[in-house]
């Protein structure tokens, strides 16, 4: 990922703004709105996992408000229902959450002249979308991007919460589904494949899932954690070598 370190995001934090408060509002809704199709369906079928697997939905609405990151999330739950410990259920979602790492440290440049205060709270609303939302928006200055981001944040973290507790509503009214307990695999499939572009990726999932099956052979509780930390520094191994 790169970053345009010559990014007007470099000026100092009482740079003149050239943004009306409305347009950076506006701005952020549309930016929401774009990316709301692919959240929305995501944030219900992860309610409708909670119910099927039973593993709290308070838990779940505290979880996308606090967490707030739903591959997290859904990897935390996930290894709860099948039984592991708390600890190999936290650590599972850190290794998912990894890539939120990457992400800061390509939006630096738009938190290097921040207040305090901003630089500690901000980085919450660090997710896929946030990223790619804001990577686009180049030319604001660090008190605009301070409110774009605000805005931007808050109303991601609505439409999540949101599509969570519309689906936690909406399990309950569905018919007895058996392969409900298959959702979190099955959303795992779905955004795995078309992400297996080239042959990092590709040798990443592989030795993933074969660590995971070779791990929880042994060590059931840790077969996910073992497969996604070994997936990860396989990739970065081979990123760096390439």
């Amino acid at each position: 990922m790169h970053t345009d370190t010559a990014s007007p995001v470099a000026v100092g934090a009482d740079a003149t703004t050239t943004h009306a408060p409305a347009a950076l509002r506006r701005a952020a809704a549309l930016d929401i709105l774009a990316v709301s199709p692919g959240v929305i369906p995501f944030g219900v079928t992860l309610g409708i996992t909670v119910v099927a697997t039973g593993t709290g939905s308070l838990n779940a609405v505290l979880g996308a408000v606090l967490v707030f990151g739903g591959s997290a999330q859904l990897t935390t739950i996930t290894v709860l229902h099948l039984g592991a410990g708390l600890l190999a259920a936290v650590l599972s979602g850190i290794v998912v959450n990894a890539r939120i790492l990457l992400y800061g440290a390509a939006l630096e440049p738009w938190f290097r002249h921040q207040p305090l205060w901003f630089r500690l709270v901000g980085p919450h609303f660090i997710q896929d979308q946030t990223y790619l939302s804001a990577s686009a928006r180049k030319s604001y200055s660090p008190a605009e991007f301070r409110r774009y981001w605000g805005w931007l944040g808050c109303l991601l973290l609505v439409v999540w919460t949101g599509s969570v507790v519309l689906g936690l509503l909406a399990a309950p009214l569905l018919p007895p589904l058996p392969h409900l307990g298959l959702v979190g695999a099955a959303l795992f499939v779905a955004m795995l494949v078309p992400r297996l572009v080239d042959r990092a990726s590709t040798v990443a999932a592989a030795v993933s899932a074969g660590t995971a099956l070779g791990v929880a052979h042994v060590f059931p509780t840790f077969g996910i954690l073992g497969g996604a930390t070994a997936g990860v520094l396989v990739a970065m191994l081979l990123r760096r070598t390439s």
